[in-house]
C-alpha cells in the first residue's frame, strides 16, 4: 500500500512552531505497514499544488523514472524513492541543495536527488520497500477524483 493525502480540510496555524502567519494542512503518507503524519505548510504552495506534484512524482515511477520526490513541505521535506525493477526504495530527507549549481530551481525538482548508494550499510536513514503496483494503485484511486 502507499498513498500520500491530506486528512483535513481546515488550514491551522503554525505560528507556535514556525512564528505568525505560519499555516499548514495535515496529512498522512502510507508506506506499506508504515504511516506517517506531516503538516504541509501552506503558502509556496496551496494544497492543488501539493497534489499535483504527487499525481506527478507517482506518474514518473510508473513512466520508468529511476528516482522521484514527495514533497510534504514545499521545497523542504520530501520522501525520496528509487525504482529497482518494481522495487521501491523511500527514505525521508530534508532538501539540502548544497553542492548542486545555483540558483535553486524549483520547477527541476528531481535534479536534486541524489544517488542511493548500493551498499545498504551507507544509508544511514530509516529506509522502507514498496512494490511498483502500490503506486500504481494510488494513481489508480487518484484518477478522476477532484482533489
Amino acid at each position: 500500500m502507499f498513498d500520500i493525502t491530506f486528512i483535513q480540510s481546515k488550514i491551522e496555524s503554525l505560528r507556535e512552531f514556525l512564528g505568525p502567519g505560519a499555516v499548514g494542512l495535515r496529512g498522512r503518507i502510507v508506506l506499506g505497514g508504515y504511516s506517517e503524519e506531516f503538516v504541509a505548510l501552506i503558502g509556496t504552495w496551496g494544497r492543488a499544488d501539493y497534489e499535483r506534484h504527487w499525481r506527478e512524482a507517482a506518474t514518473r515511477l510508473v513512466a520508468g523514472a529511476d528516482r522521484t520526490a514527495f514533497f510534504t513541505s514545499a521545497f523542504e521535506t520530501r520522501w525520496t524513492m528509487w525504482r529497482q525493477g518494481d522495487r521501491i526504495v523511500v527514505q525521508e530527507h530534508f532538501l539540502s541543495t548544497s553542492g548542486f549549481p545555483e540558483p535553486f530551481d524549483p520547477d527541476d525538482l528531481y535534479t536534486y536527488i541524489r544517488d542511493l548508494p548500493a551498499d545498504p550499510a551507507e544509508r544511514r536513514v530509516s529506509e522502507w520497500m514498496i512494490d511498483i503496483d502500490a503506486v500504481r494503485d494510488f494513481l489508480r484511486r487518484r484518477a478522476g477524483e477532484c482533489w
